[in-house]
């Protein structure tokens, strides 16, 4: 098995700064400064033959149509199957808007910047293939931490806590790596006008401090997950504090175990289906999400209500919803891990998890595009992240299902 790894610089700079920041509808001013540099990575895996590209983009999102091309272009490119590629990013709130016009119909991304961006990827994965790759071993430890984030519609709901670190290594020195958790990236809050990659560039950079190499983030199930509930502010102060408490605990025993890999095995599952709104049930949407605005207890509450009511504002024009989503299960031994382009709540991915039955699973969400949040029946339309949905009660349900089912049955067939 060898590697190669390759970072590039995406803060914005020069004509693209300043920018509108992506994630808070309440916040409309642009960015005043730079908090901690953007970086999109890659990772190249080549293994009996066989070729995996991982790449990770510190921004909010990534617009289908544009990881489609840049696949498509890279499958061409480096004679690599488009479905062995996968470009995540880490949904920090405080990056800058990477679309035309923002997802809550404002100013959208500086003309030019994601066009820079897409260049910067391509440079990442031509120095992956170009240098030298170097044969390694990989290890993983999966750690559970406390105390400092969980499900952010309550303490007692289901909530995913591993932290798990993969890291490659050729002669005793760690060459490349990734950490795979499941929470938001949103410490800072909208208060926040400097660009940050938040909580996923911490962690990135406190495995820089201890690797000399900046790794990838997989984030995982985190549609539910943040530190809302165990928040002291929403400041770099409060960054800082979650950050090193969350990897002091990861990092504070050495519990590496050998992963024995194989050349990758991948599944595609598709899940398509159109959804009608219907106008009276919309217009009752928008009204009752308003309400919850206008009676807010706190900022928190204001502050989600007011991003919620923003997607059911565009929900009153009733288009149809076109519920398109490309995953991956992928199977290399010791490793499995499934894609799914969406903010699963974090239930359903322990339970995608537990399906995969080995000794590292990793879900990993926010990859190539996403098509929104997919959370669970019991708590619909009760908080933000489903009350402006266009996905009927009960849909994440069934998907679940048919992907424990299809990732069973793939086992089956090996």
């Amino acid at each position: 098995m060898k590697v190669s790894t390759y970072k590039i610089e995406i803060t914005p700079s020069g004509k693209f700064f300043p920018c509108y920041l992506s994630g808070h509808a309440i916040r409309t001013e642009k960015a005043v400064g730079i908090m901690h540099q953007l970086w999109t990575n890659a990772l190249l895996l080549s293994m009996d033959g066989s070729k995996m590209l991982w790449i990770t983009v510190e921004l909010i999102g990534l617009n289908r149509d544009f990881t489609d091309n840049l696949r498509k272009t890279i499958s061409e490119r480096y004679n690599i199957a488009k479905d062995a590629i996968y470009i995540n990013y880490i949904h920090t709130h405080s990056a800058p808007e990477y679309q035309d016009v923002s997802f809550f119909g404002g100013p959208g991304a500086v003309k030019g910047y994601m066009s820079f961006v897409r260049s910067c990827i391509l440079e990442a994965t031509q120095n992956c293939f170009e240098q030298e790759l170097q044969e390694v071993k990989a290890y993983y430890q999966t750690v559970k931490i406390e105390g400092c984030y969980g499900n952010r519609n309550g303490k007692d709901k289901p909530c995913d806590k591993d932290v798990t670190l993969i890291k490659f290594v050729h002669d005793e020195k760690v060459v490349a790596g990734i950490c795979n958790f499941t929470n938001h990236s949103t410490v800072l809050g909208p208060q926040n006008l400097k660009v940050s990659n938040d909580l996923a560039g911490y962690v990135a950079r406190y495995c820089e401090e201890k690797w000399g190499i900046y790794p990838l983030v997989i984030i995982g199930a985190a549609g539910d997950m943040s530190n809302r509930l165990y928040r002291k502010g929403n400041d770099e102060n409060e960054l800082n504090r979650v950050g090193k408490e969350m990897m002091d605990q990861v990092f504070a025993e050495d519990k590496f175990a050998e992963l024995s890999l194989h050349a990758p095995n991948i599944y595609s599952f598709n899940y398509h289906d159109t959804y009608y709104p219907d106008k009276d049930a919309k217009q009752k949407q928008y009204d009752e999400i308003l309400a919850k605005v206008n009676n807010a207890k706190n900022f928190d509450e204001k502050k989600v209500f007011s991003s919620a009511l923003a997607m059911a504002k565009k929900g009153l024009e009733c288009k149809p919803f076109d519920l398109d989503m490309e995953c991956y299960y992928v199977d290399m031994g010791d490793l499995r891990f499934f894609v799914i382009p969406a903010e699963l709540f974090s239930r359903f991915g322990i339970q995608i998890k537990e399906a995969m039955n080995c000794k590292c699973p990793i879900l990993w969400g926010y990859c190539n595009y996403s098509v929104g949040y997919l959370g669970n029946k019991e708590d619909y339309g009760a908080s933000f992240e489903t009350a402006a949905s266009d996905i009927p009660i009960g849909t994440t349900e069934k998907i679940v299902e048919e992907i424990v089912e299809f990732i069973k049955s793939k086992q089956e067939e090996n």
